[in-house]
């Protein structure tokens, strides 16, 4: 009954009947794609990967450098 069902993951389509359920669902089939950077949408399978990401090629320093 999918009626029922009104979560539904913008990745795959897959209906859940809770919000709690498709979190569950976001973080352990998609995982790779939770972590994202703003400033330039690449990808990252954890948030510290990402952190080192943002700290290494925009951080304010290398702004204020001119990189």
């Amino acid at each position: 009954m999918d009626f029922f069902k009104k979560y539904v993951c913008e990745k795959c389509g897959k209906k859940f009947r809770h919000i709690e359920q498709l979190m569950q669902h976001e973080q352990v089939i998609h995982e790779a794609l939770l972590y994202e950077c703003k400033k330039c949408n690449v990808s990252f399978t954890g948030m510290e990967q990402m952190r080192d990401h943002a700290r290494k090629y925009h951080s304010y320093n290398k702004m204020k450098e001119g990189k």
